[in-house]
């Protein structure tokens, strides 16, 4: 028994060693050049004066730009709760030199850059001699719960899609706390001074959803009043039945 046990487990060992091992080979190497070269959803804002700058929009992705001045790598990967760090994936890489020449992913990989990915991160290594650069790229993501991991040190300004608010402080929420907001061009942009490791947080809502949100509180007070009167009717209705039946009712000041 104890041998079929052992057996067993080298098994399933054997096993998990060569998924791993084969899930290094899926998810490793580099990426496509066609991911890397595809047009941006939107243009890039590389003269920002943030360190990170991100522009969500109504739809399923938002763009970053990245100062990477003086960065000779930069290791791009989100946290899960369960399967730990894993890539991030983006598209329509570019690179934008000091002198303002803006590169594709395959003009980078030219120039002696590179872009890979392993089952745990994404890793953008510059070419020698850079020096100053920015890097941006679009990826998936929602205004309605907005979360990056803060990848370089420094400020940060996120711009919200237009007629969306973070506001009202049930439905709104921005980390960490120590931001301000402004409105650009009927945006509101989110700023922070500095930000160094952790994460940056945004859950915005759309303005019109408040309607919603109070058509909702209101039917759920109403449907709770509802409820409490029925019961206090049910309960009024039961004293009566054992008053009639004779048998012992305590009223609420008894």
């Amino acid at each position: 028994m104890n041998k079929r046990f052992a057996l067993a487990v080298a098994v399933v060992a054997l096993l998990a060693v060569s998924a791993g091992c084969l899930n290094y080979v899926n998810d490793g190497g580099e990426i496509a050049n066609e991911t890397l070269d595809a047009e941006p959803p939107s243009g890039y804002e590389f003269d920002t004066d943030r360190d990170a700058a991100f522009n969500l929009s109504t739809g399923s992705q938002y763009t970053a730009v990245y100062n990477v001045s003086g960065v000779e790598e930069l290791r791009l990967y989100r946290q899960t709760p369960y399967a730990g760090d894993q890539p991030l994936e983006f598209e329509a890489f570019r690179y934008r030199t000091a002198d303002g020449e803006v590169l594709n992913g395959s003009e980078f990989r030219a120039a002696g850059g590179e872009v890979e990915r392993t089952p745990d991160e994404t890793w953008v290594r510059f070419p020698e001699g850079t020096g100053e650069g920015q890097v941006a790229f679009a990826s998936a993501g929602s205004p309605r719960r907005f979360t990056t991991l803060a990848y370089v040190d420094g400020s940060y300004a996120v711009t919200l899609p237009p007629g969306f608010s973070t506001d009202f402080p049930v439905v709104g929420h921005v980390a960490p706390r120590d931001h301000e907001i402004e409105t650009v061009d009927g945006r509101d942009r989110i700023t922070w001074e500095s930000v160094e490791g952790g994460s940056v947080v945004v859950q915005s809502y759309r303005e019109t959803d408040l309607l919603v949100f109070g058509v909702i509180l209101a039917i759920a007070i109403v449907a709770a009043i509802v409820g409490v009167a029925y019961f206090r009717r049910q309960l009024e209705a039961l004293k009566e039945q054992r008053r009639e039946l004779g048998l012992g009712v305590y009223d609420d000041d008894e």
